[in-house]
């Protein structure tokens, strides 16, 4: 009776062929060629903030219940200055950005707040935002809005 042996050479070609496979792998992701988990959360993270209601602010405002707080128009105006004056061609500052975002007590105020934007400055406030802001500082802004109730605070 004949033994069947598999070849040492063999398996050392094919570990070497694994771990060469692997290796370029996680290269690929590294470089962004290919998506890894976390990446494929940030993309879907900024899905929903591109998606969320309050940026409709319209409906958003329409379906609030009465007696939540909004921003005065002057207070709201002050609001779109910042964010305004925090944005230029050659540089950023996404801490006050960030700063007007948390100064917002719920999501109907941001809500309110895009209203506004619109009205003075004619363009779309997470437009605005995905024009100035990389991913990960879009992601920071979600999660400071995410932080906040709807309606009351």
């Amino acid at each position: 009776m004949k033994k069947s042996a598999i070849d040492p050479n063999t398996l050392i070609k094919a570990g070497i062929s694994l771990a060469g496979l692997f290796i370029v792998y996680k290269l690929l992701q590294k470089t962004g060629l290919l998506p890894t988990a976390a990446s494929n959360q940030a993309a879907q993270n900024l899905q929903q903030l591109e998606s969320s209601n309050y940026w409709n602010y319209n409906d958003f405002l329409a379906k609030a219940p009465g007696g939540h707080a909004l921003l005065t128009q002057a207070g709201a105006a002050a609001y779109v200055d910042d964010l305004w004056n925090a944005t230029s061609w050659y540089s950023d500052d996404e801490e006050q950005i960030y700063g007007v975002f948390r100064a917002m007590k719920t999501q109907s105020q941001i809500a309110a707040l895009a209203k506004r934007f619109n009205q003075l400055k004619a363009q779309d406030l997470y437009g605005y935002l995905k024009n100035y802001l990389n991913e990960e500082e879009l992601l920071t802004v979600k999660k400071i809005i995410d932080q906040k109730p709807k309606y009351f605070a």
